[in-house]
């Protein structure tokens, strides 16, 4: 019994490094593809409901990975409060935009009863209104700086502030003017950025069309704060 353990294990590593090594990206997507195929048939066996609405998974440190991939055609639209993770996908920001994206991003307004109301749901240690306030304001000050030095570059990056109630934190991808997929969080007691996310494709009947529908009514009620394009 060992004997066929140690024989599996070192067929799959060495299944592993031909994978990395040889298989061709085309190989890989059609590989990737297919573990997404089963993964969505065997979500639907535990939720029955799950392809209905267009549940697709569960994800860690998913906001992280949404400005991943985009490019020309592609847009990505951001609702949350703000990101406590700039320095590390404030980078992607940029190279989404010179690549040709186009992002839309909606932050609390930091000065909003609702910024200050949310600020006192979190229970971190050390945590207060003054920090979300200052936190917020940084990240608003990131934007800008961020616009203004993508003025010239094929894709957009825009920036409303909005002072209604927070919703869940989201963001949706679309290409070519369709929406694709997104992910959804929570707002919990604790700082909620780390945590699980929801993964949504899009399907008819789906959530996916009503968190952009959301989206697009928050948007138009939200104050421009800056752009890298004229501000309309």
């Amino acid at each position: 019994m060992l004997q066929g353990i140690g024989s599996f294990f070192v067929g799959t590593v060495v299944v592993g490094y031909a994978y990395q090594y040889f298989l061709s990206d085309e190989i890989e997507d059609r590989t990737v593809a297919k573990l997404d195929e089963v993964l969505e048939r065997r979500i639907d066996r535990v939720l029955p409901d799950a392809a209905r609405y267009g549940f697709a998974g569960v994800a860690r440190g998913a906001p992280r990975n949404v400005f991943d991939g985009l490019r020309d055609d592609d847009e990505l639209l951001w609702l949350d409060t703000y990101s406590p993770d700039l320095m590390l996908f404030g980078p992607k920001i940029r190279e989404a935009v010179k690549a040709g994206a186009s992002l839309r991003m909606l932050v609390i307004d930091p000065t909003a009863d609702t910024a200050r109301l949310r600020a006192a749901e979190i229970v971190e240690p050390g945590y207060d209104a003054n920090a979300f306030l200052k936190a917020t304001n940084d990240f608003l000050d990131y934007l800008a700086s961020a616009a203004s030095d993508l003025a010239a570059v094929p894709g957009t990056l825009t920036v409303r502030r909005y002072d209604d109630l927070p919703g869940i934190p989201m963001y949706l991808r679309l290409r070519d003017g369709v929406l694709v997929k997104g992910i959804t969080g929570f707002f919990l007691s604790d700082p909620s950025f780390d945590a699980a996310h929801l993964c949504w494709t899009n399907v008819h009947g789906g959530l996916l069309a009503s968190f952009h529908s959301y989206f697009e009514n928050k948007w138009e009620q939200a104050t421009p704060y800056c752009s890298s394009a004229p501000l309309e």
